[in-house]
């Protein structure tokens, strides 16, 4: 069984296209604030046999007060701008290399999505690094290699884990699973099929 972990945005169906990916193993797969959340949740003892973390950073020290404060901006815009201009926006950030999702507002509660911002905030979550070793199950850390930072926190992650290995996805930036979706499914299925 796969349990899933969304990303910011993320909506239970942008994983449709892996829904057949099958195995008799309790499978996390966390995407981006989705995959830090999946982190925190197996330090703290979730059960689960493997883990997929994609695209996900490690609350670092470095930054903390900057990227609270970015993530209280986009709450608040979240909150009371123009649908399409916060969507406009929200994908036209760097980190997501011109890759642009179509969100649509009556999928959301617009509060919960300022709520989600302010509480998984990188800047506010506890660093993950100090306790990446007590991950002690099998992970396949993934990102795209147009995203070059991230790059370098999944080299980092992996060589704190007990049992992890790090695919850097050819030609994919930050939202690995659709910007390649073919050699995404393939990854997955290969890994969740390893014994």
């Amino acid at each position: 069984m796969i349990t899933f972990f969304n990303g910011f945005l993320g909506v239970d169906r942008d994983w449709d296209f892996v829904r057949d990916v099958e195995t008799d193993e309790r499978v996390l797969v966390g995407y981006s604030m989705g995959g830090r959340l999946a982190l925190h949740a197996l330090i703290a003892g979730a059960a689960f046999d493997r883990a997929v973390i994609i695209s996900a950073g490690l609350n670092l020290e470095e930054g903390r007060e900057e990227r609270r404060a970015r993530d209280e901006a986009w709450a608040k815009r979240f909150e009371s701008d123009s649908w399409d201009e916060v969507m406009r926006d929200w994908n036209a950030q760097p980190v997501f290399g011109g890759h642009v999702v179509q969100r649509l507002e009556n999928d959301y509660d617009r509060r919960e999505l300022a709520r989600q911002l302010r509480e998984n905030s990188p800047g506010l979550l506890p660093t993950l690094v100090p306790r990446l070793h007590e991950i002690e199950i099998p992970v396949l850390w993934i990102t795209g290699e147009r995203d070059t930072a991230y790059v370098e926190i999944g080299r980092r992650a992996v060589s704190s884990l007990r049992t992890a290995e790090l695919w850097i996805c050819p030609n994919a930036g930050h939202r690995v699973p659709w910007e390649q979706p073919a050699l995404f499914r393939a990854r997955l299925r290969e890994f969740v099929r390893a014994r």
